[in-house]
């Protein structure tokens, strides 16, 4: 049995503490937290730790001194320097004592969780099916959530094993394959993988959970084909350290289905299926249980309903479950020519399937399914745009106190559709004051530092073609500006997402913006 990771994290700010223990508790850490630099310090020479985080800036003891006498009887042990403001001179004394790396407050989940898998070399973790590696575990259906068509997995390390159930895959090859690095860090609702077919457009697989991926299945370079084939097992697309799970699993579900089938070996057949594409699945054998299944289903439940077991009593029972659940999505699973045909489509079931099974179309009706639970999204209302409705800026007071603007390069954000919009009515939705400044912002960095001087944080918005799909966002911490002519300092954060064919947002899809929107919002909210 594998020796447990253990971190110490030591810091006079109890929120730094708590935000650590929250984050690398789910992430499999054991999480001890110090305010005290000297009883840390006792801990830390007496306990074996897989890493340290350490405040530089603290009362009685500082984070050099406490590192100065840790190395005296722990040479080895990683060490991950946090402070507010890095000094060199700081900066220089951690390196000679052997801190791995420093990070600068205040951090994301996101930020934290890289420093720290740098510091600890970043490890490969299970997958949740066969490698050339590691053995295959079981399939746990109970453990599969989609947000979408992507799915998630717990591990037993607290990292999520993610992949995606895709219709169409089985009809025409993978030509191109776009996957994520090790190290990398995806946002819920953004690009996680991408793939094409022939030579369509890219279909974009999305993060079900925002993190850090620390592994990838480099096998599906050479067998992409496991996607279509195996897609809840092999065909696994990344592992990713999950850094806001609380306040994102909301949104995820499980794929709940009822298999109404009296034939015993057609009905395991069926079911294997179902679980292989990650589905958590009931299944009914008699007229009975049925009746006693019915009271308790809900409306995010699919019934799968194999026909020919029923025989010719199964439009009637079709009947009784709908009286009883009138919201739930009925398939009829059917054979050529069966006789009762118009009975069961007379009942308003959902869709009526000659064998699925068989060409794997239960994908696609699975797919339909339970998609069609969300409504769609609504777009915000379309304007004729002109020079007055383009956004410059956005400015808000968060819930910290602390003004933050949103300056975006031309062309980006528009007051009434779009990103710029959804981003406004998220922005009114959370009561936050929201000043718009209408026009185009300059770039100039004389523009950008003066707007930074206005402000406790600048956030900049651009598109920038970093090789990665459309919609990708990345997150970049600029050097402190300012300081000149006694203005205080200004820490811009830089905001780039990755373009559409056209240089720009208009062409991505309604769920990307939104998920951007969410993410930038959050930012600014947040921070």
């Amino acid at each position: 049995m594998s020796e447990p990771r253990k971190l110490l994290v030591v810091d006079d700010e109890e929120v730094i503490c708590q935000a650590c223990r929250r984050i690398f508790t789910r992430q499999g850490f054991e999480v001890e937290t110090y305010l005290d630099p000297r009883e840390a310090l006792a801990k830390a020479k007496e306990q074996s730790y897989t890493g340290i985080l350490l405040d530089i800036k603290m009362p009685v003891m500082d984070g050099i001194e406490f590192l100065e006498k840790l190395r005296q009887v722990k040479p080895d042990v990683p060490v991950l320097i946090m402070t507010g403001y890095p000094s060199i001179p700081n900066a220089a004394a951690a390196i000679r004592l052997g801190a791995a790396d420093y990070i600068t407050k205040p951090f994301t989940p996101e930020e934290i969780t890289q420093a720290v898998q740098r510091m600890l070399s970043v490890r490969q973790v299970s997958p949740p099916g066969p490698t050339e590696q590691a053995p295959a575990p079981a399939l746990q259906p109970e453990g599969f959530l989609f947000f979408d068509q992507s799915w998630f997995q717990l591990e037993a390390d607290g990292s999520a094993c993610v992949g995606v159930v895709l219709p169409g895959l089985q009809r025409q090859p993978i030509t191109d394959l776009h996957l994520p690095k090790i190290g990398e860090v995806v946002y819920q609702g953004l690009p996680l993988a991408g793939l094409r077919v022939a030579d369509k457009p890219w279909t974009i697989i999305r993060t079900p959970l925002s993190g850090v991926v620390a592994a990838v299945n480099e096998q599906l370079r050479q067998r992409p084909a496991l996607l279509a084939d195996d897609p809840c097992g092999q065909g696994w697309v990344a592992c990713v350290c999950t850094t806001r799970f609380e306040e994102e699993v909301g949104r995820c579900r499980r794929r709940t289905v009822l298999l109404v089938n009296a034939d015993p070996s057609v009905g395991q057949m069926q079911r294997n299926n179902l679980v292989g594409l990650g589905c958590e699945v009931r299944w009914i054998t008699s007229r009975d249980e049925l009746a006693e299944a019915m009271p308790r289903i809900d409306s995010e439940t699919v019934v799968l309903w194999d026909a020919a077991s029923l025989g010719e009593e199964g439009p009637m029972l079709v009947s009784q479950l709908k009286s009883v659940a009138p919201g739930v999505k009925v398939v009829v699973l059917a054979t050529p020519q069966t006789p009762w045909e118009t009975a069961y489509r007379k009942q308003g079931i959902f869709y009526y399937a000659v064998e699925p099974f068989a060409d794997k179309e239960i994908v696609e009706i699975l797919d339909a399914a339970f998609r069609a639970i969300e409504p769609p999204a609504v777009p915000p209302a379309k304007f004729q745009k002109t020079q007055a409705e383009a956004i410059s800026s956005i400015t808000i007071t968060n819930r910290n106190g602390h003004k933050v603007q949103l300056l975006a390069a031309p062309g980006l954000l528009w007051r009434h559709e779009g990103l710029g919009a959804l981003i406004r009515q998220k922005l009114m939705e959370m009561m936050l004051p929201v000043v718009v400044t209408p026009g185009e912002a300059s770039m100039a960095a004389s523009e950008i530092l003066k707007a930074a001087s206005k402000c406790d944080r600048l956030m900049v918005l651009k598109v920038r073609d970093a090789d990665q799909l459309p919609g990708a966002l990345a997150r970049d911490i600029k050097a402190e500006v300012g300081g000149e002519s006694g203005l205080p300092p200004v820490r811009i954060t830089l905001l780039t997402i990755q373009p559409d064919t056209l240089g720009g947002l208009s062409g991505l899809d309604q769920k990307t913006l939104e998920a951007l929107a969410d993410h930038i919002v959050r930012e600014m909210a947040t921070y």
